[in-house]
């Protein structure tokens, strides 16, 4: 993108966090990537309230319509998710400015990509909870290609069995202290910052406008199928 068109208002989705931490927010952000204005509500009703917490932080900022629109899509919330994709896209299209999607361990990665290389290890791994018993797994390794090059793998596992590959690891995620204690391996360490900020999802995203990350569609990136419950008074009757 030209240096006179780079975007000045910049608004950020994040409704990615599932199980015990599942919730929404929402920052609008200035070129300097000094948040504007934000919101936050945990709960599947933060969820919910998406669309309000946009309108109020766009209203707050003084905005009609955003330059460049990041949302996180995954690993997370299957409603979450689909919610904050869905927002985005409708938003960017609306304004007619750019959406990006990035996860949640890309995020994160500048951060630990230079505390991997300072402490000598092989690599990160952004550990987030699932449904319950159920981890994602995102993972960047110095063994292979950086995030410039490749998109990090990710995994679900569960978490009773999950054990990281041999070698010396940072931890970072929502799930980090738990995966900690249950490695069994004391060459990993835990990530000083576990939760990536408004500044490090849009310095993302801003990366990937500029071609520095591979593309990745802003979509929700499924890792588990959706979690199907029956009705609480079961399937209807089939009809006569």
């Amino acid at each position: 993108m030209p240096a006179q068109t780079a975007p000045e208002r910049i608004v950020v989705l994040d409704a990615s966090p599932a199980g015990e931490k599942v919730g929404a927010r929402v920052a609008t952000l200035n070129a300097d990537l000094s948040v504007v204005a934000s919101a936050e509500q945990a709960g599947h009703e933060g969820i919910g309230a998406l669309a309000v917490m946009l309108e109020t932080c766009l209203n707050e900022a003084g905005w009609e319509t955003p330059d460049l629109v990041v949302v996180v899509i995954g690993p997370g919330s299957f409603t979450g998710l689909r919610t904050a994709c869905a927002l985005a896209a409708g938003l960017a299209f609306g304004a007619g400015c750019p959406v990006m999607g990035v996860t949640r361990g890309e995020a994160l990665a500048p951060s630990l990509d230079a505390l991997v290389t300072a402490r000598g290890l092989d690599g990160w791994l952004c550990i987030c909870g699932a449904r319950r018993g159920r981890w994602f797994v995102e993972e960047s390794s110095s063994r292979r290609d950086t995030l410039r090059d490749t998109l990090a793998e990710v995994i679900a596992v569960q978490s009773a069995l999950w054990r990281p590959e041999p070698g010396s690891w940072l931890l970072a995620g929502d799930a980090a202290a738990e995966a900690l204690d249950q490695a069994g391996n004391e060459r990993c360490q835990i990530a000083p910052v576990c939760d990536a900020d408004f500044r490090g999802i849009a310095l993302a995203g801003l990366a990937r406008l500029k071609g520095e990350l591979p593309p990745r569609p802003a979509l929700p990136l499924y890792v588990d199928p959706p979690e199907a419950k029956l009705p609480r008074a079961g399937l209807r009757a089939t009809p006569r």
